[in-house]
């Protein structure tokens, strides 16, 4: 057997040791490097999580905000044109007047379509009433709490209008039925139907 020198002995053994104990140090070194990462990444996960929700929320302000345009948008268009329905029967109502008077200097008794015309006149008064109660309820619906179930009462009350609305056409149309036979005049003239 060869003797080789305690020193040399010493030497090789460092040298075979040392790079267990460089790489045991950059193991621990790796490890908490690693742990540094991970954590990094969770915090990072973490950050994204809460930003995500700030992004949801404010998305959910946007779109909330732009439904509520909508709604406003949609409810003004209805009531435009409800006013413009109540306006034309209105106009409606003092033509049938106007044609009734006339045919009151004729000599006819129009007492009973006079009677019809205020009963129209009436319904289109309730129509412009319901109007103004939903206008008012919508307005209240923008304050309110829980705009849903205001929003619920805003739409039947729309409905409303809309069905008085046609309640005082149907009136007016029986009103102009009962007009198409009185004469207006003694120099009524006839028309021949085939």
């Amino acid at each position: 057997m060869l003797k080789l020198p305690l020193k040399h002995v010493f030497i090789a053994g460092a040298m075979l040791i040392a790079p267990i104990l460089v790489l045991a140090q950059e193991g621990a070194n790796v490890r908490t490097e690693r742990q540094n990462i991970r954590q990094e990444a969770q915090n990072k996960r973490e950050a994204f999580k809460k930003e995500a929700e700030e992004r949801i929320s404010a998305l959910k302000k946007r779109v909330g905000e732009k439904r509520a345009k909508r709604i406003e948008q949609f409810f003004n268009q209805m009531a435009h044109k409800f006013e413009n329905a109540i306006d034309r029967l209105n106009n409606l109502a003092d033509r049938i007047e106007s044609r009734l008077n006339k045919a009151e200097e004729a000599g006819n008794d129009v007492s009973k379509i006079k009677d019809q015309l205020k009963s129209a006149r009436d319904k289109i008064s309730a129509a412009e009433i319901s109007l103004n109660d939903a206008k008012a309820k919508f307005k209240e619906m923008t304050n309110s709490q829980n705009p849903n179930e205001s929003f619920q009462k805003v739409k039947e009350l729309v409905r409303g209008v809309a069905q008085k609305i046609k309640e005082a056409h149907r009136a007016l149309v029986n009103v102009i039925n009962s007009i198409k036979g009185l004469r207006l005049s003694d120099k009524a003239t006839s028309t021949s139907t085939r």
